[in-house]
């Protein structure tokens, strides 16, 4: 009797250890593949080497743009941009003005052409021009910046100003 329990108990381990493996490859496998893990490694791989450099750097802010593109029957493309920014350490503050940081993100200041600031609701912002787009942006909070990308000679500007002012604050 001793033996059955201790061979059922040997098999039972044996098995428990194979579902363990088998568990731990599934879960290495998922991360070789997610686009998240990735972007954890690169910033991990970033600060070590920033901290290499010296100990007193630390991440203070993440920002991530999504882009939302929309094409009309005629091919006309606009591009809405939400640029979120997440502080990591000491508060933000209580700034209202522009957060050019992350719409830096988007468009290359040093590019910029024709600049005239502009409201957006009761918003600061401002239009450009970079090449043969346009844009608009403006930042509704710290932690939200806002642009649309388009042709200035196919889409009308009042349009484009519509559709800025229907951005609201995720709840």
């Amino acid at each position: 009797m001793k033996k059955k329990i201790l061979w059922c108990v040997g098999i039972f381990a044996l098995l428990a250890l194979v579902v363990l493996g088998v568990l731990r490859y599934v879960e290495v496998r998922n991360r070789q593949t997610d686009p998240n893990w990735k972007l954890a490694e690169q910033i991990y791989k970033m600060e070590n080497a920033l901290k290499e450099v010296d100990e007193d750097y630390a991440c203070e802010s993440l920002s991530k743009v999504t882009p939302f593109s929309y094409t009309d029957s005629e091919g006309n493309i606009i591009t809405y941009y939400c640029c979120r920014t997440t502080y990591l350490s000491a508060e933000y503050g209580e700034d209202t003005g522009l957060n050019t940081d992350a719409i830096g993100m988007v468009i290359d200041f040093a590019q910029i052409q024709n600049r005239q600031d502009c409201k957006v609701n009761e918003y600061d912002a401002f239009q450009c021009k970079i090449g043969e787009r346009s844009y608009l942006c403006w930042t509704i909070s710290p932690e939200i910046s806002c642009v649309i990308e388009y042709s200035a000679e196919a889409i009308a500007e009042t349009n484009i100003f519509r559709m800025a002012e229907s951005v609201q604050l995720p709840e």
